[in-house]
């Protein structure tokens, strides 16, 4: 989507977009002066990452001192969902990021003006970042009119400007894709259970350090953290989809609060020195097993790069020129295209199965849009889009089979020349 634009096309009027426009515009920014570098790409939300750690140090060291900001940074940066998806442009991270710097210039600055002006950014980039921002403002107005107002205005400034300029010139082709379509995804309720358990067990380390918020000795400028993290993670609970980079928003927060109460322990008058010592080596011995644990699996699991890639670059190189297009499942096909210059059938990037199973895009008219055009169509079996039986027998009656390529961590890749 980001070469699309680097191109001249416009989200929501030329392809489906289906967040606010300042993450894509910002991965647009990059293509344009590096063009296809995966490893520049890549830096976008691995920069974003460690801004929010540097702020993160930042406002835990004013509030409450140099041994919590360094445990908060630590907390933060060797999360497992934060080292996961530090190479992956989810656009969450760096919503996060502008969200951080928003709470820094409130909570160290009492800028009021500022720190609105980087909420309006994080609420461009991801909606989800509206939910502790709101919790935020209901602070700011007990706090006094004349702060709330100043804030709000600064939030409302770019957070209009950014959406209304869309909304003014593609109406429902704005709103349908950003608003509507994540009211009416999908409901997934064990899937969801599984997902929000498995984001807590992956990251243990970060709520349980969060659970010893009543060890800090100065409550003030913690509950505001504490009461935004519990309404996130609830607000989660209710959501019909969730997917395991959602908690990142709320990840800056955990950390601030965790390794505030985890210093505060020893802080705390009376306790013996060898108990101390104790808790010193459980926990040291505790983080130290997990880091070891999640930065093996990330080496072996998460980051062995794309088994069959290679493979799957050449058969498309080797079956089509550059007049042919590419189509199919979000997970493959803008990668391959990216990979061998080739363009995507209709600018169909993002071809998530929710899309057309909420109805915000018609798979029939698609499919009927994709018929007699030159294209490889790349899908992977039983999963995505080729899960619907009208894409099915779209490729039966309309393509050929070219080959299937296992990938022993993503599954079958299937590949279809279609004419």
């Amino acid at each position: 989507m980001g070469k699309l634009i680097s191109e001249g096309k416009t989200p929501y009027k030329d392809f489906f977009y289906a967040h606010p426009p300042l993450h894509i515009y910002l991965i647009a920014l990059f293509y344009w002066i590096f063009g296809f570098n995966i490893m520049i790409l890549k830096s976008i939300p691995l920069i974003s990452t460690l801004v929010s750690s540097f702020f993160i140090f930042k406002i835990t060291k004013e509030k409450f001192g140099n041994a919590e900001a360094l445990m908060a940074s630590l907390l933060f940066l060797f999360s497992y969902s934060v080292m996961f998806n530090s190479v992956f442009s989810f656009g969450i991270e760096v919503a996060a990021m502008f969200l951080v710097i928003g709470l820094h210039f409130l909570y160290n600055k009492g800028n009021y003006a500022l720190s609105g002006l980087f909420f309006g950014l994080a609420g461009a980039t991801r909606l989800l970042s509206l939910i502790p921002i709101f919790i935020i403002f209901v602070f700011a107005l007990l706090s006094g009119k004349k702060s709330f107002l100043r804030l709000s205005s600064a939030f409302l400034i770019i957070f209009l400007l950014a959406n209304g300029i869309f909304a003014l010139f593609f109406g429902s082709g704005y709103f349908e894709p950003v608003y509507k379509y994540h009211l009416i995804k999908g409901f997934g309720g064990r899937e969801n259970f599984r997902e929000y358990i498995d984001i807590v067990k992956l990251n243990w380390i970060l709520f349980s350090s969060a659970i010893l918020a009543f060890f800090v000795k100065d409550k003030k400028p913690i509950n505001m953290l504490v009461i935004v993290s519990l309404a996130y993670l609830a607000f989660l609970m209710a959501l019909k989809k969730i997917f395991g980079f959602y908690f990142l928003i709320i990840f800056p927060f955990l950390a601030i609060i965790g390794g505030s109460g985890i210093i505060g322990i020893f802080k705390m008058p009376n306790i013996p020195k060898k108990f101390l010592a104790l808790i010193s080596i459980t926990m040291a011995v505790a983080f130290g097993w997990n880091l070891a644990s999640d930065v093996l699996f990330l080496e072996k699991i998460g980051f062995t790069g794309f088994e069959r890639g290679m493979d799957l670059t050449a058969l498309v190189m080797f079956n089509s020129d550059k007049s042919t297009m590419l189509f199919g499942d979000e997970s493959i096909a803008p990668l391959l295209a990216l990979l061998t210059n080739r363009r995507i059938a209709l600018d169909f990037v993002d071809t998530n199965a929710q899309v057309f199973a909420s109805g915000i895009r018609d798979l029939s008219v698609v499919l009927a849009d994709l018929k007699g055009k030159d294209m490889l169509f790349i899908a992977r079996s039983a999963q995505g889009i080729y899960y619907f039986g009208e894409v099915r027998g779209f490729l039966d009656r309309n393509c050929n089979f070219l080959g299937q390529f296992h990938d022993k961590i993503e599954g079958n890749y299937i590949v279809y020349k279609c004419d």
